[in-house]
């Protein structure tokens, strides 16, 4: 179902190189000028940290005080630890080789005890026994997955622990459009897997007054009443301050209409299967006027996610609304990381907790994510290389681990000796996530 692209030997996938590189041409006179300081280059991530905003906060601690979820946070931190290390549901064909292997396994170590030719009877009983020790070892070998049911306290412990993080995270992925198109103003908004509504709050940061239509989906009745009540203060009977707001329990099937941003965050872990997800990517994709960005949590399983709505989308036949990566990746080539098969492409946010149930404190969220874009790449991208680990700074030199515009893993020695000032100043103050401006 995926492409397969020309696979590059692992040797020239990942390797240190003391390649000679510079700064893109087109920004030397700024950085000469002034215009541009090493330590904040074009490519930084702007968004270091971020909290929930104040008026959210107050909301929420209204209705969690309201709602007595002191109690609850304990069984909050056990969401938290269980949302962060989920599995993907098993495929029913995987299921069933491996309940076959096993099978083969138990019945070959029954039968050679057995020194007796068994009568109908005493085989059929022998058949329910390996049947019965199949069924327990798979039990404990497959991953027993279940879609989180939302109810009134579990949509309670969600916006103690994840609402903070999540709201980050957006944040930080939404400022790489309004950082590359400042003078963009998207209309619309739909969110799938909407929650407490840390979509609406995160583009409401940037564009709030440009938006004028809200669509938030979610299954569950009773976050859908919690991000309504966030938006009025916490308080009942108060009218939506957001006009255009609209809360559905179901994606629509209409196609008509589109949106400039759709947003799918940390919700596709909740569906059962590989195929199930893709028919989501493809209804969200059809949705999508502009962009369309995939968010899940940065184990190897969300980048597995995130990296298979990837490759759908960008498989589309051609003329079925094409599109490229805007970020992070700087090409639209198979992932170098999925094909080493060892560590996700993730990158690091960090947040200030919900003040709830005690003070706030700093913490620190790994987080998977691709923006697709409609159309085709516009030729004066400038595709620079995106920082994938955390630079090792040392004394008179930096490694930084590159993605290139070729669609290869790069490790680069930015040293004094064989760099210029700009070049070597630049990569010694850029961190994991930012972009690279360098040719």
């Amino acid at each position: 179902m995926f492409r397969r692209l020309k696979l590059l030997p692992c040797s020239s996938i990942c390797k240190n190189y003391s390649t000679k590189v510079e700064i893109d041409a087109s920004l030397k006179e700024n950085f000469e000028s002034k215009v541009f300081k090493p330590r904040k280059h074009p490519g930084t991530t702007r968004v270091k940290i971020a909290a929930i905003p104040l008026d959210i906060q107050k909301a929420a601690k209204i209705i969690l005080e309201d709602n007595g979820a002191k109690a609850m946070y304990q069984e909050a931190i056990k969401l938290n630890n269980y949302v962060r290390s989920r599995l993907l549901p098993p495929e029913e064909g995987d299921i069933n080789k491996r309940a076959a292997k096993i099978h083969n396994s138990v019945s070959k170590q029954y039968f050679s005890k057995v020194n007796k030719e068994l009568t109908p009877d005493e085989y059929e009983n022998a058949n329910k026994v390996i049947q019965t020790k199949v069924f327990n070892i798979l039990k404990k070998k497959v991953y027993s997955w279940g879609n989180i049911s939302f109810d009134l306290a579990t949509s309670l412990q969600y916006l103690m622990v994840r609402a903070a993080p999540e709201y980050a995270i957006l944040v930080r992925i939404l400022d790489e459009i309004r950082k590359t198109l400042p003078d963009y103003k998207p209309r619309s908004f739909f969110d799938f897997g909407s929650g407490v509504g840390t979509g609406t709050w995160a583009v409401n940061t940037f564009w709030q007054g440009d938006i004028f239509e809200y669509f938030c989906v979610d299954t569950s009745t009773h976050m859908n009443d919690l991000a309504r009540l966030i938006l009025c203060n916490g308080k009942d009977n108060v009218e939506m301050p957001l006009k255009g707001f609209f809360q559905r329990q179901f994606l629509p099937a209409s196609t008509d209409i589109k949106y400039n941003i759709v947003l799918s965050s940390f919700s596709l872990f909740e569906l059962p299967s590989m195929k199930s997800r893709l028919e989501t990517i493809q209804k969200l994709w059809n949705k999508t006027e502009d962009f369309l960005i995939i968010v899940e949590h940065g184990s190897n399983t969300g980048f597995q996610i995130v990296n298979e709505a990837r490759e759908f989308v960008l498989n589309l036949p051609e003329g079925k609304n094409n599109g490229y990566v805007f970020s992070p990746c700087p090409n639209d080539n198979v992932c170098p990381r999925y094909m080493e098969h060892e560590t996700p492409c993730n990158f690091l946010m960090k947040y200030e907790s919900l003040p709830f149930p005690s003070k706030s404190e700093i913490y620190a969220e790994v987080f998977s994510y691709v923006i697709l874009r409609k159309g085709t790449r516009p030729k004066n991208d400038p595709q620079w290389p995106r920082i994938v680990r955390a630079p090792i700074v040392r004394s008179g030199h930096t490694i930084c681990k590159l993605c290139t515009a070729q669609g290869e893993l790069k490790e680069i020695i930015f040293s004094k000796s064989k760099h210029d000032q700009t070049t070597y100043r630049c990569a010694r103050s850029s961190n994991w996530g930012d972009l690279l401006p360098i040719k």
